[in-house]
């Protein structure tokens, strides 16, 4: 199984979402799939992941993560991505707001633990969709004029996107100030914005 949705956090989402899908005793956050170790250090809130990647692990799909040492950088790697969800976190940085992803990839997992992520992943997406609100803003790119789409043009601004689910912080966030944006990435060009402010 393969399956990921796309989501923008602010932080408070984040907490919220924190709060009510990852708080059980048996789910571990570790940050990112470089460790310092052959064994990661793991914790229970995120507060303690530092980075934008984030393993989302349970002990009971696998006693441990596998991990090989990889030379050229003196870390070890996670070799087991395919028993872990994978929470690649939106971030707040000025006016910006990051696009983030849930991620899960079970190819190398046996059929119980197939079953289980499964079923994991559909919970944490279930909040997600029950939650947050998709068709609510349009991508643009601020460098080049408005337009419809054509034969050889692209739409800009594109129509609402379907895919991007927005939290209730981040859309209220936007709110705020018309200079809010959210972009896949921070150097990203293209923006996007709240499709009631075009």
């Amino acid at each position: 199984m393969k399956s990921q949705i796309r989501f923008v956090m602010h932080p408070n989402d984040e907490a919220d979402f924190f709060s009510k899908c990852l708080a059980s005793s048996d789910i571990f956050l570790i940050d990112g799939p470089r460790w310092q170790a052959p064994n990661p250090k793991v914790h229970q809130s995120l507060a303690d992941i530092n980075g934008n990647y984030c393993i989302v692990w349970s002990n009971q799909d696998a006693d441990r993560l596998q991990s090989r040492y990889v030379h050229e950088c003196g870390d070890w790697y996670c070799d087991s991505e395919f028993l872990t969800i994978q929470f690649l976190r939106s971030q707040l940085i000025d006016q910006v707001l990051t696009e983030g992803r849930l991620a899960v990839s079970t190819s190398g997992a046996n059929e119980a633990q197939t079953k289980a992520l499964s079923q994991r992943f559909k919970l944490y997406s279930s909040y997600l969709k029950r939650e947050y609100s998709n068709a609510i803003i349009e991508w643009f790119n601020p460098n080049l004029p408005e337009s419809s789409l054509g034969l050889n043009v692209s739409a800009n601004p594109t129509k609402p996107d379907l895919q991007v689910w927005v939290g209730p912080h981040a859309r209220n966030w936007m709110l705020r100030d018309a200079r809010h944006r959210i972009k896949q990435f921070r150097s990203s060009v293209v923006e996007a914005r709240l499709v009631m402010q075009s």
